[in-house]
């Protein structure tokens, strides 16, 4: 495959979309440093509590966020270096588009925070149908029993002994719930799965080079293994893991894929479109 291989190019039309791109991806970096400059203050203006406080408008905010410092920079130069390959130095004026560019951002930012929520719930679910099992294994199905209060005091015998007997996932189910949000990285890391996409399924776009074939596997394979999903894997991150929201980063990804195949299907077609209309015209020119 040739690289930039296109067919019914409009040549003046493309170098202007990119210094759109351009400014677009240099903008949201921009945005990423304001608010890690006013991040305290931004925090409590939107109530940045917790994954599961169910706010849609401190969902968005923690697109924005970021740990500290160093976790900044490197997501900055992650979105740069990523987010020229598919945005700007392309040939299709859809992926040149800022508003794919904001699209794949911000839908990749949202599926992330989204997906850490309904984990949420699904650990949360988990937690309690180890309960009932608990409760159901010393449950007396004698009438007598329930008109004595004894299922009761057996089923507050066995919460407590489930409580004492898997502390580990309840204190690393209450951490994850209640876990302040910080998402940057997962709307980062949609530009990267963008990336993934465009090189292996665009006409439009350069194919990675083999060092960005190396880091991308290994980083990819890293954020997969370390994801949590479930309680047994939710309490070996909190207790051996490195503090980094992994799962947060593999569903960015995914949903940069799929959001770009979106993409894709949109540019493919404005392809087809703009070459049957330059075809048509110069079958006119020629009669």
């Amino acid at each position: 495959r040739q690289h930039f291989s296109r067919v019914c190019a409009d040549k003046e039309f493309f170098p202007i979309m990119a210094n759109k791109a351009r400014r677009t991806l240099y903008l949201i970096v921009a945005v990423n440093i304001f608010v890690y400059m006013n991040q305290d203050d931004l925090m409590r203006w939107f109530q940045m509590f917790s994954v599961d406080d169910g706010s849609i408008v401190s969902m968005f905010a923690s697109m924005f966020y970021h740990a500290d410092m160093m976790h900044l920079i490197f997501n900055m130069i992650g979105l740069v270096i990523f987010g020229e390959k598919v945005f700007v130095n392309t040939k299709s004026s859809v992926w040149q588009s800022p508003y794919a560019m904001l699209l794949i951002y911000l839908g990749s930012g949202i599926c992330g925070a989204s997906g850490l929520v309904g984990l949420s719930h699904f650990f949360d679910a988990q937690w309690r149908g180890r309960m009932h099992k608990n409760r159901h294994a010393v449950t007396c199905s004698n009438w007598l029993c329930e008109k004595v209060g004894l299922n009761w005091m057996t089923h507050s015998a066995a919460d407590i002994y489930t409580y004492l007997f898997h502390a580990d996932e309840a204190i690393a189910l209450m951490h994850f719930k209640f876990v302040r949000r910080i998402g940057a990285s997962g709307a980062v890391y949609g530009v990267i799965g963008a990336r993934l996409y465009t090189s292996s399924f665009s006409i439009w776009h350069c194919t990675m080079s083999n060092l960005e074939v190396l880091f991308l596997i290994g980083d990819i394979s890293r954020e997969f293994s370390m994801s949590s999903i479930n309680l047994s894997s939710l309490v070996e991150g909190l207790f051996h893991g490195d503090g980094i929201d992994h799962t947060c980063h593999a569903i960015g990804l995914l949903s940069g894929v799929i959001i770009s195949a979106a993409v894709q299907i949109v540019a493919r077609r404005r392809s087809q479109n703009s070459c049957q209309n330059e075809q048509r015209q110069n079958q006119r020119i020629e009669r």
